[in-house]
């Protein structure tokens, strides 16, 4: 009998280990813990022949315990065995290092994507880490591929103490709607948020002046995504540029390394044209009440497609008092998030939690709306409610006078015409590439610039290369 309950656990733990292989293999989206034990095992170098670029900074994020160094890339889909082989210099110079083989995977979990407008593009964005040891502080890290190699700083994130909210913005390309920009950062700025980061690509003249108004008012924070840098000279013939085959400038990169960059207790990541708002009272002060329970990790607010009477695309915010709702209950949700805890996120929900890998055990649905109030309002024939949610905590009219006294403050009095045409042009450039049979990446900013160039001036983003390929 001994024997055999012997046998029976040597079983259990051989199954064990078959479903730990299948179900957690290195880059597939699950534990890194079960990444960092393949890759004592045999596996595969990302060499020089493979497409990538990788962001500038890597980070050593101390909100996980024990604290792991990340570092986020964009390029071809990965095999399960392959990984980055890295430098840890700990010193800041080459005399003292560690060198780490390092498992990546995708930042929305599947590769090629799984969301039909993405899953034709080459380039993903990819997130690799490593847990650290407690000597192991990390001043830059070396990756090596093959005789090349990429350089990059760190960056050091901590848990979150400033009371606020910080609202990320996606990267911003063509982008011509100016008064979503005025209502969305006072809307946003009555409801708790203390600072705003912009990822900014490209738009008309009127929304860049929006922009820096609020930029040197010290609300905003522009950050540039330009255009992303050329391959190495041997594979560049072989793979189309970045710009060409990632999808949408790679929201998913831009959002989550936001998410690190922020510095207050609450954060979220909304568009210019939605605002999250609580049934009663300010944002801030419900979210705060709600995460004071440990459990609460992220409030989801359902969408409700928002119109205004008159259209505040005719420079009048009037209608903002007295906003008409489609509910769609489920669909396209938003979340605020708790900064501390957040350790990935996607566009509609939590992907996880530094402390919990399954998100829905940290979420909780809002009593509240997320207020979405697009140029082309709805879909189909949705039934319009009333509802009792509000841009404003407060006073309306007062708000609202404010919104109209600050668009004739940025524009000295002479308030612009708003053109349909950058809209329109942009819309029928991205509906060139429908069906999406045509296994086209639907890469706005690589497939419709010669086209946008057209219509306006853009103001687009200048700076050095914030992507780094190896050389």
């Amino acid at each position: 009998m001994k024997k055999l309950q012997q046998y029976k656990f040597v079983i259990i733990s051989l199954v064990i280990v078959f479903i730990m292989y299948y179900s957690y293999r290195p880059g597939s989206g699950y534990l890194e813990t079960v990444d960092e034990l393949f890759s004592m095992v045999a596996g595969e170098p990302i060499n020089a022949s493979h497409p990538i670029a990788f962001y500038q900074s890597a980070y050593v994020d101390y909100r996980f315990d024990p604290p792991r160094l990340r570092i986020f890339s964009l390029n071809k889909c990965l095999e399960n065995n392959q990984y980055l082989i890295a430098n840890l210099h700990l010193n800041g110079n080459n005399s003292e290092s560690v060198r780490k083989n390092i498992y990546g995977k995708p930042l929305d979990g599947h590769c090629p994507s799984i969301y039909i407008p993405a899953s034709s593009c080459l380039y993903m964005p990819h997130s690799f880490s490593i847990s650290l040891k407690p000597n192991e502080d990390p001043k830059k890290v070396t990756i090596f591929l093959d005789s090349r190699k990429v350089e990059l700083n760190v960056e050091k994130i901590y848990k979150k103490t400033t009371e606020g909210i910080t609202v990320c913005l996606q990267p911003v390309y063509y982008y011509s709607h100016w008064q979503n920009i005025v209502l969305y950062i006072e809307a946003w700025r009555a409801q708790g948020a203390t600072r705003f980061i912009v990822n900014f690509h490209s738009a008309t003249k009127e929304t860049w002046k929006v922009l820096e108004y609020y930029r040197d008012l010290g609300l905003i924070e522009i950050k540039p995504w330009p255009s992303f840098p050329s391959l190495p000279a041997e594979i560049a013939d072989k793979y189309p540029k970045i710009d060409n085959s990632v999808y949408v400038l790679s929201y998913f990169m831009a959002m989550n390394l936001c998410v690190l960059d922020i510095k207050t207790t609450i954060g979220t990541v909304a568009d210019f044209d939605e605002v999250m708002v609580p049934t009663n009272g300010r944002l801030l002060d419900y979210a705060t009440k709600e995460m004071a329970d440990a459990n609460v990790g992220a409030l989801s607010f359902d969408n409700h497609y928002t119109s205004f009477t008159p259209r505040i695309y005719t420079n009048d915010f009037s209608g903002v008092s007295s906003p008409q709702f489609q509910p769609t209950p489920g669909i396209q949700t938003k979340y605020i998030f708790n900064a501390s805890v957040l350790a990935i996120a996607q566009v509609h929900w939590p992907h996880s939690f530094v402390d919990s890998f399954f998100s829905w055990t940290r979420s909780k649905k809002a009593d509240g709306a997320l207020l979405h109030f697009r140029y082309v309002p709805g879909y189909g024939n949705l039934e319009t409610t009333e509802q009792p949610y509000r841009f404003f905590p407060g006073n309306q009219s007062a708000h609202i006078k404010n919104m109209h006294d600050t668009a004739n403050v940025i524009f000295n009095g002479s308030i612009p015409t708003f053109s349909t045409i950058p809209y329109d042009t942009l819309m029928k450039c991205i509906g060139k590439v429908l069906p999406v049979q045509d296994k086209v990446c639907r890469s706005t900013s690589g497939i419709c610039r010669e086209e946008m160039d057209k219509v306006t001036d853009w103001v687009y983003a200048e700076s050095e290369p914030i992507f780094l390929v190896a050389s």
